[in-house]
């Protein structure tokens, strides 16, 4: 069940996206005109599988299908193909959700460590962006595990650090120790049963489900604190 971090991280990425929020549509990706050809490959193919993929957790929302967030945008934003900026020889894929830093890799490159200018909300000596993940593999998986968390139909904190003795089944570890814009491993998840993901990040604990009745799995009820979509 780990995701491991290597040549088949994408491959394992995508199977649970499929176990998390249902099976791959065609409908769901990006055909390959759409993608450019420029981009690293893995976002090439993270594109096909799942440019277009809707957020299940909005399934019954009263919006049309072309106003409701994408499986990828709850958080922070990855940014449609059509969306994507270039400035000399580098491309702006993703987004912090108030545009207060993004994030981008090399053009006409395979494979591209990821850059970002994140580091100028603590240090205001940093002038450009500086390489936060040398793996854009790695880096994608670790935002696309907290998009599920963060996106999920109910979702919120528990209370103190990450203990297994609160859940009343196994915490199965997906992605350990993952980078993301700190340039240190900030976010771990683990899945307890089958349907409730668990997100440790930076010692805060959260949540996300699709059946609230997957809330069943934490021992102490007080300890989950939800949070409004």
């Amino acid at each position: 069940m780990l995701i491991p971090d290597n040549e088949q991280t994408i491959e394992r990425l995508k199977a649970f996206i499929c176990k998390w929020a249902g099976p791959a549509k065609p409908e769901y990706g990006l055909k390959p005109r759409e993608i450019p050809a420029d981009l690293p490959a893995a976002l090439q193919e993270l594109y096909r599988f799942a440019g277009n993929w809707p957020n299940p957790a909005y399934e019954n929302s009263p919006y049309p299908p072309a106003m409701r967030p994408r499986l990828f945008e709850a958080q922070d934003i990855w940014m449609g193909a059509g969306e994507l900026r270039r400035e000399a020889d580098r491309i702006t894929f993703l987004l912090e959700n108030q545009g207060s830093w993004s994030c981008q890799v090399d053009a006409n490159r395979e494979d591209s460590p990821v850059y970002s200018d994140a580091a100028r909300l603590w240090d205001d000596r940093l002038e450009e962006p500086e390489i936060v993940c040398p793996s854009l593999s790695h880096f994608m998986t670790t935002f696309c595990l907290q998009e599920l968390v963060f996106g999920s139909l109910h979702f919120g904190k528990l209370e103190g650090s990450l203990d297994p003795a609160v859940f009343r089944d196994t915490l199965h570890p997906i992605w350990l120790d993952g980078y993301y814009v700190f340039k240190e491993p900030s976010h771990s998840f683990y899945l307890c049963g089958n349907d409730l993901l668990i997100m440790d990040y930076y010692s805060d604990v959260w949540y996300g489900c699709l059946d609230d009745r997957a809330l069943s799995l934490i021992a102490d009820p007080s300890m989950v604190k939800p949070i409004e979509p």
